[in-house]
């Protein structure tokens, strides 16, 4: 398979068990790249015949991640093609219809073996501690002895009989010449006694049957390839390419888990990352086109990216490099797109407030965002962050103690300061805007023999409650005139 192939069919193929991680974004991410530069398609399969750890509200929550982060699908759920149906559960039949076709073809036999019975074994090799490994023993039942077993109503599953003495190999595009001795695979189950099929059965029939050219899936997955290759083999099945994609570590070198902040799609979401920065960022977990080119535009991905550059190293999550790109990636956007990524986000925030918490800012809430957001652009590396930084433009500021006695031991006459400056900014011949507050501004350091900066800690502090603000002449004008007075004028009451 040659990577400008038309024919190209790579699948993500996830389990509804929870949200869309970081590890099964980029499994998904990849597939679809490859499918875009061979001009391919992708298809979305959903693997939910694990009973035990189906969430079936898991199933919307991928999708809306898949579709949130542009990975669209070629076929599968809502694109229903002739190789469906899609989901597991609704393909039981077809995976009972081959089991029976091996069965038919001694390639594979019931097992009347009770878990219990399974178990005691497994207790009794480890006691002498050597491995536990099905011994057969259902292989060797007559036909008579099977067909009283299934009068009697006992329950089976069904196993695939591993040829003896073989050499299972393949060759992986990130890890090589991979060799397998058949001796080393027990009988594998393929078919559960509650008739459901197990993973590696129901994988290799789903993936024959979609014409799947190459699966592209995690590194956990290697380990379950040769078995894979025993079904192929099996049911005369053509076996496709193989791309296992190396783990994602912490920085600290640990699997990956909540406490390295590797959280779901939905999450990234939630705190306002851009999906174009996820997906750059994505692409280099495994994945590099040169040793100094960080970020990527999508279009720029689907030219570069080769399943050949994959590195088998296990990547390294660092949250602080995602964190960076998104802020690179909100830098470089146009102020009026960010502009409505976070009026939507503050006008959610404002709506969970009490309404005696809010300023008055009526009619003016749309011209507001517009000057906040190039004061707020180079400061923030997630939207959610704009949050924090613009808060006091529409909720109530309540002084904390620290500015309540901030100015008591300091050598600057705060109230005097700010009466002078309340009755500068008071003026209503000029407009209230950013070069008029720091030509004011100034023109008072002169007069009081102050420094500039000294004032702009007082006024900062007295309209923001913090030494800490946006741009100083900026946030007031954006404050406007009746806000910033009505600040200066509360703090001079309460330092007074």
């Amino acid at each position: 398979m040659t990577e400008e192939s038309k024919n190209t069919r790579v699948r993500f193929a996830p389990s509804p068990t929870g949200y869309l991680h970081i590890g099964s974004a980029r499994t998904a991410f990849f597939n679809w790249l490859y499918a875009k530069k061979t001009g391919g398609k992708l298809i979305l399969r959903i693997e939910d015949t694990d009973i035990a750890r189906h969430q079936e509200e898991s199933v919307n929550r991928i999708f809306n991640s898949l579709k949130w982060l542009g990975i669209d699908w070629d076929e599968g759920p809502g694109a229903e093609d002739k190789y469906g149906p899609y989901r597991q559960s609704q393909r039981t039949g077809i995976y009972n219809e081959y089991a029976r076709k091996l069965i038919d073809e001694k390639k594979a036999y019931r097992c009347f073996c009770s878990p219990e019975e399974l178990e005691e074994k497994r207790k009794t090799l480890a006691k002498k501690g050597e491995p536990y490994r099905y011994d057969r023993r259902c292989l060797n039942l007559t036909p008579e002895e099977i067909k009283s077993k299934l009068e009697k109503g006992k329950p089976y599953a069904i196993r695939l009989r591993v040829p003896e003495n073989e050499i299972i190999s393949f060759k992986d595009t990130v890890y090589g010449e991979i060799k397998v001795e058949s001796g080393n695979i027990e009988d594998f189950i393929i078919i559960r006694s509650n008739g459901l099929p197990t993973y590696n059965y129901s994988v290799a029939i789903d993936d024959s049957l979609m014409k799947i050219t190459s699966v592209i899936r995690g590194e956990d997955h290697l380990s379950n390839t040769p078995k894979q290759i025993l079904v192929y083999r099996a049911l005369g099945f053509k076996i496709p390419d193989f791309t296992h994609l190396p783990m994602i570590l912490g920085m600290d070198g640990q699997k990956l888990s909540k406490r390295h902040d590797s959280i779901s799609i939905e999450k990234y979401i939630e705190d306002g990352f851009i999906k174009e920065a996820i997906l750059n960022y994505l692409a280099l977990l495994g994945w590099a086109y040169d040793e100094k080119t960080t970020l990527f535009t999508i279009d720029e991905l689907i030219k570069k990216f080769k399943l050949s550059s994959i590195n088998k190293k296990p990547a390294k999550f660092d949250y602080d490099r995602l964190l960076w790109i998104n802020g690179q990636y909100i830098r470089n956007m146009s102020d009026s797109i960010l502009s409505e990524l976070i009026k939507t986000r503050i006008k959610d925030f404002i709506s969970s407030k009490d309404p005696s918490e809010l300023e008055d800012v009526a009619g003016e809430f749309e011209q507001k965002i517009v000057k906040i957001t190039p004061l707020v652009k180079e400061r923030i590396k997630t939207l959610d962050e704009s949050i924090e930084l613009t808060r006091p433009f529409f909720i109530k500021i309540s002084y904390s103690n620290e500015f309540r006695t901030y100015f008591k031991n300091k050598k600057a006459d705060a109230p005097d300061i700010l009466e002078r400056v309340y009755i500068a900014l008071s003026r209503k011949d000029e407009k209230f805007c950013a070069v008029f507050i720091e030509k004011t501004l100034r023109l008072l350091s002169e007069e009081l023999n102050i420094s500039l900066r000294k004032i702009a800690e007082v006024v900062r502090i007295a309209i923001w409650n913090s030494k800490i603000s946006p741009p100083l002449f900026g946030t007031i004008e954006i404050l406007g005139r009746q806000i910033t007075l009505k600040r200066i004028k509360e703090y001079i009451e309460i330092i007074s």
